[in-house]
């Protein structure tokens, strides 16, 4: 599936307006910075590239990671467990966008010689103050530009679950069911999800 041609998904040549505060996380490098200098890192190197900025966010709150692990595991009761992945892995958009999104849903498993993951068919961002403006922002957009069939965002202080796809949006809120057109049989349900 290629990229939608609505121009609200395609990446821009330049961070969006006011971009560079980096809504929460902090900025390690000047622009440009490339795929290829991002992969000369060290493994384990707590940064994103995003809009050709390396960016380093503080690490997620404990219920952060708790809702990772939720949605796994709702992921696990309707794919091959080997499709899907937590963060960090790295997701290669292009030479100045390489993602981290919390959970990642592959078209097929990792092999042991793979450097890198295939384009995700779906991936879900857990918000949180440091991340919300650029994941639902500048990261979904590209993510849907990129290919990945569906974006989810989950955002725990509205209470809401949001699944983006090319040209659609929707919103499940409480215990309304939201149901993936990507992955069969997967459905969440934010009341369920966000149960504490």
């Amino acid at each position: 599936m290629g990229p939608d041609p609505d121009p609200a998904y395609q990446l821009s040549p330049s961070p969006p307006p006011g971009f560079p505060d980096y809504t929460g996380g902090m900025a390690v490098s000047d622009p440009p910075f490339t795929r290829r200098d991002y992969e000369r890192l060290p493994e384990g190197f707590p940064a994103q590239l995003v809009h050709g900025a390396l960016v380093k966010e503080p690490a997620p709150l404990p219920w952060h990671q708790v809702l990772v692990q939720r949605i796994q595991r709702e992921l696990g009761r309707v794919l091959d467990p080997d499709l899907v992945l937590a963060s960090p892995v790295d997701v290669v958009l292009d030479d100045r966008n390489v993602y981290q999104p919390d959970v990642v849903v592959l078209p097929r498993p990792v092999r042991p010689a793979d450097r890198r993951v295939p384009l995700p068919v779906a991936v879900f961002e857990v918000l949180s103050p440091a991340t919300a403006e650029t994941d639902r922002g500048p990261k979904r957009a590209a993510y849907l530009a990129a290919g990945v069939r569906e974006v989810w965002i989950v955002d725990p202080e509205a209470g809401v679950v949001e699944r983006h796809t090319p040209g659609e949006a929707r919103v499940s809120r409480a215990g309304e069911r939201l149901a993936s057109k990507a992955m069969p049989g997967l459905s969440l349900v934010p009341g369920e999800l966000f149960a504490g």
